[in-house]
């Protein structure tokens, strides 16, 4: 097992011969299926809502073929599915789960999972919607050595959402936030300007966004690349450097944000909170995911033009080369049972059509994870009728390379909260004395995290 657990979980795992250290991964295997249908298990995070839409993608796989048949269970909560995922035996997991894709470095080193890319490389049909991913979200779906871990399930976006006919009348140019320094800037001129009672609000998962910010700067915060081209051992935080400046910048933002009350009190709820003060007007910005889309334009019902910001850099310095990724992706669990594998391998290529992933995204708020998905014609009735202004974040894909590198490691988990600790800290206290605390804070708990963390391994 590669990741911190109880002492119980560890000391099972320790004495199972089902998840020794040196047993070989499950292989796809060139002998014939057996005759009949293989049970195809699914464990997912998803509420009922979006497990819906994945049903009408599983129906239409089911009745499309007999070799295989998918069922999707519910396993509770991001962590719940997660620690079940390892510490169930071998035998009993799943054939498919879904994962936060901030947390593939876990999944990279899980014995209870395995690699698509040995399924690809083995795979004689060919898959072209792979071909046809976006270079960000592919980038993201890789290991260290180029090989595909998973593949996008529901790609959601870090981005700020905005109500473009008040920015009109406030002589703001959404084009121009393309830094949080600028996005302060802008705050100002609607609060002061008498436009709006707060700038901008945010969804509170703050550790997600300062990596996100990070990576769209250009910033590597741990060595080795941030895990891409080795352990991550050293996070940077306290470099006396471009890293620890960048974080202090950061977080300078949230600083001068509350001293100067521009933003909506840190800690609102995104859903029962800000997106009404925003429908109402109250607030003109928020910080949060694409996947957010469809509950901003209900709540909002035509009241005045959504549009989306594209991820801020940190400063307006930032290179913005890549696009940092967030959301689920599908991974293949490690049960052993090579012909349920195989068949989670096969529905991962179906629900990647572009038909399926078009329609998933169009329902969703999500985004199309390829060409194919974004050309569908569910896609582009949702493009042209439901929510247009998504088209610039499919502009700020298409002049990307390359994924905005996030830490690809075993303690993503504790990096989140160690970040969003510092964004609420900060928040609370808007001081100079603050950030510094908040910086050496987070340094602390995520440095200790990874130590204990290769220790254990």
């Amino acid at each position: 097992m590669k990741k911190l657990a109880t002492v119980l979980i560890l000391i099972a795992l320790i004495l199972s011969p089902v998840f020794a250290k040196g047993e070989p991964e499950a292989k796809v295997v060139e002998e014939v299926k057996p005759a009949g249908t293989v049970e195809v298990v699914w464990w997912t995070f998803h509420g009922a809502t979006n497990v819906a839409y994945f049903q009408k993608v599983i129906d239409a796989y089911n009745a499309s073929q007999s070799d295989y048949h998918v069922t999707i269970e519910y396993q509770g909560s991001q962590n719940e599915l997660i620690a079940k995922m390892q510490s169930t035996l071998k035998n009993e997991l799943p054939a498919l789960f879904h994962c936060a894709i901030e947390n593939i470095g876990m999944v990279i080193e899980a014995d209870y999972a395995v690699s698509a890319q040995e399924y690809v490389d083995k795979d004689k049909a060919g898959w072209p919607e792979l071909k046809n991913t976006y270079e960000s979200f592919l980038a993201a779906s890789l290991d260290g050595k180029g090989n595909l871990v998973g593949y996008p399930s529901g790609v959601s976006y870090p981005t700020i959402y905005y109500n473009a006919d008040m920015l009109a009348k406030a002589g703001i140019d959404p084009a121009s936030l393309t830094s949080f320094e600028k996005v302060l800037e802008a705050c100002r001129k609607l609060v002061n300007g008498g436009y709006t009672q707060y700038g901008i609000g945010f969804h509170t998962d703050a550790g997600y966004y300062v990596n996100a910010a990070l990576a769209r700067e250009g910033v590597i915060a741990y060595d080795n690349k941030n895990g891409l081209e080795g352990e991550i051992t050293k996070c940077l935080y306290q470099d006396n450097g471009v890293v620890q400046s960048t974080v202090s910048k950061y977080l300078g933002f949230y600083k001068d944000l509350y001293n100067e009350k521009l933003g909506v009190p840190f800690g609102a709820n995104y859903s029962s909170e800000i997106v009404p003060l925003m429908a109402a007007e109250d607030c003109a910005m928020m910080l949060g995911v694409i996947s957010m889309t469809t509950k901003v334009l209900s709540v909002v019902n035509n009241a005045f033009k959504v549009g989306v910001i594209p991820c801020p850099s940190v400063t307006e310095a930032g290179t913005r080369a890549g696009e940092p990724s967030g959301g689920t992706w599908l991974f293949i669990a490690n049960n052993g049972n090579k012909w349920a594998m195989q068949g989670g391998y096969e529905f991962m290529k179906f629900a990647s059509k572009g038909e399926w992933a078009g329609y998933f995204a169009s329902a969703t708020g999500y985004l199309a994870p390829s060409v194919d998905a974004f050309e569908s014609a569910v896609y582009q009735n949702y493009m042209k009728n439901i929510f247009p202004g998504i088209n610039t974040v499919y502009q700020s894909l298409a002049n990307s390379k390359g994924d905005a590198l996030m830490p690809i490691c075993g303690v993503s988990a504790e990096i989140k909260n160690a970040n969003k600790l510092a964004v609420e800290t900060v928040s609370n206290n808007p001081t100079d004395a603050a950030i510094v605390k908040a910086v050496k804070t987070a340094y602390d708990q995520i440095q200790e995290a990874i130590e204990l963390y290769n220790l254990s391994n």
